[in-house]
């Protein structure tokens, strides 16, 4: 085949999303052009179409050792070793096409993109932003240059600058899926395409086979099921608190409790079942079957999670009763720590879990965004602690075993946070943790060094802050449930029930007049005669 007629089929199965066509093609015509730099150059595009970085980066390389005047076989080797996780080799080869080619747009481009995805210092904010904008004056009709400055300025800190990127680029093309998606992820910029479901429910509907829009999709159905941590944390605790009320009430409270119990549990029930209704509104018929496959794990939360609210409703009856008493606080004990657990893998799956294991740099980012995710919300984690307190001295100042409750999802909850915490600190390393990294990119290069440590002292106090109170709530909650509520009663060395003492405090007061009144008997001894000396 003509390689003019071969580029041009390419071209156009490559812009209908046909990318596996277009290599099939190209493979067919590999032993006629092997030698023509412009076709490893299509063929290297095709496979990073494609997500086979490895063999892009070979067809570049292959371009360039046939041509090296071939800036676009430059560009997709650095954008192929950016992806897999080759970031001092991809800017060289960027910094290269930049000197050889300083007019390049699109080298300019790359690297402000690929500075703001691996931020190192404050020096790669700064310059991812000044070569993104740099992109733009050169060619400022182009939106995709509007999309890498706004993402540099987003990194950067500058939200309303990122805004103002969007909302030019978007003016030059109101249908730009990247710019559209990303706006939904800015702050504040809803108010440029409203809510994100409804965006990408559109998007969707004008390219259904987008499987990033697919992701995206997902994505925001798992992070609005994220919100029920909070509300299970406080929800157990609260049930065994009413229990406690009610094994401590009269016999006329007995069933008004068990009553209250139950509407409380339906209300809690039909709260979140709102929010799921409200979660799954933007999704087509049917999607939540796809978003089931692609992440199992957050259905078998959320199943998890209605398991704990049996169990806590469950336990919560049969705790009214003193015979049933230690059997409900067990019963609730599960429930706090199956919603725990279904917390947690939630949380992991919002994190975005790599699809390939071996895929480091997508290891990397997935510890750090569940690292950021774990260390957010930490005001949040202090009031669900306070009110888990307060609960608690409630419990126990009735003396009831349900006191437990309270102390245990105070523990849990915190330790759901640190060990996760630590698993990613220890995989990550002390260059690499979310605490160190969050350090180092707002530091200079000569300051690297310092800002390290200040990261790592930083989490490894923000981990203790978690684990060692968690810990001693957990072990506490434990002590307790075997001790029982004889736990939490003082301890006196003497008796105080005077009804079934044995002293007689009348009598005691009687001898102790006696011996005040009473005066010894002094006994008179004989006369001795008088002996004479001689």
């Amino acid at each position: 085949m003509e390689f003019d007629v071969l580029r041009t089929r390419v071209s156009h199965h490559l812009a209908t999303g046909r990318a596996a066509e277009a290599v099939d093609l190209l493979k067919e015509n590999l032993q006629q052009h092997q030698e023509n730099p412009a076709f490893w150059v299509h063929y290297a595009s095709g496979l990073l179409h494609l997500d086979r970085h490895a063999e892009a980066a070979d067809a570049a390389r292959a371009a360039l050792n046939l041509d090296v005047e071939q800036p676009e076989a430059g560009l997709f080797l650095a954008f192929a070793l950016m992806r897999l996780g080759q970031r001092d080799e991809a800017l060289r080869t960027v910094y290269w096409l930049i000197e050889t080619w300083p007019e390049f747009a699109d080298a300019h481009y790359l690297l402000g993109l690929i500075l703001a995805g691996s931020v190192r210092s404050a020096e790669d904010r700064m310059l991812s932003r000044q070569a993104s904008e740099h992109a733009l004056r050169l060619q400022p009709e182009n939106p995709e240059y509007y999309l890498g400055a706004a993402m540099a300025a987003r990194v950067s800190g500058d939200h309303r600058a990122a805004l103002a990127h969007l909302q030019a680029g978007l003016g030059i093309d109101p249908h730009h899926q990247g710019m559209l998606r990303y706006a939904a992820e800015v702050e504040n910029g809803q108010q440029l395409v409203g809510d994100r479901g409804q965006l990408l429910r559109g998007l969707l509907a004008r390219d259904p086979l987008n499987q990033g829009l697919h992701e995206d999709f997902a994505e925001t159905f798992i992070e609005k099921q994220r919100v029920y941590r909070n509300r299970f944390w406080i929800f157990i605790p609260l049930l065994a608190c009413l229990a406690m009320f009610d094994s401590l009430a009269e016999a006329a409270v007995l069933v008004i409790m068990p009553a209250l119990i139950v509407l409380v549990s339906g209300a809690f029930a039909l709260w979140n079942r709102k929010t799921f209704k409200k979660a799954s509104e933007p999704l087509p018929a049917g999607y939540a079957g796809d978003i089931r496959a692609r992440h199992p794990w957050v259905f078998r939360g959320l199943r998890l999670y209605r398991a704990s609210w049996v169990a806590g409703l469950v336990g919560a009856l049969l705790a009214c009763f003193d015979a049933a008493s230690l059997l409900g606080t067990v019963v609730l004990l599960l429930g706090v720590a199956g919603s725990q657990l279904a917390a947690a893998w939630v949380d992991r799956e919002a994190a975005g879990v790599p699809q390939d294991p071996a895929d480091r740099e997508a290891r990397r980012l997935f510890l750090l965004r569940r690292s950021g995710w774990l260390a957010s919300g930490f005001w949040m984690r202090v009031l669900m602690v306070c009110i888990n307190l307060v609960l608690f001295g409630y419990c126990a100042a009735g003396g009831s075993r349900l006191a437990t409750v309270p102390l245990a999802a105070l523990g849990l909850g915190l330790l759901s946070v640190a060990v996760p915490l630590i698993v990613a600190h220890i995989r990550l390393g002390a260059a690499g943790n979310a605490f160190a990294y969050g350090q180092v990119v707002g530091a200079s290069s000569k300051h690297r060094r310092a800002a390290l440590v200040r990261g790592n002292v930083a989490g490894i106090y923000f981990i203790g802050l978690h684990l060692v109170p968690g810990l001693l709530a957990t072990g506490f909650a434990a002590a307790l449930l075997v001790v029982g509520p004889s736990g939490l009663a003082p301890t006196d060395p003497l008796p105080m029930d005077l009804e079934r003492s044995e002293l007689d405090f009348n009598l005691l007061d009687e001898s102790l007049d006696e011996l005040r009144t009473q005066r010894p008997e002094i006994v008179e001894l004989p006369s001795l005669p008088a002996v004479e000396l001689p």
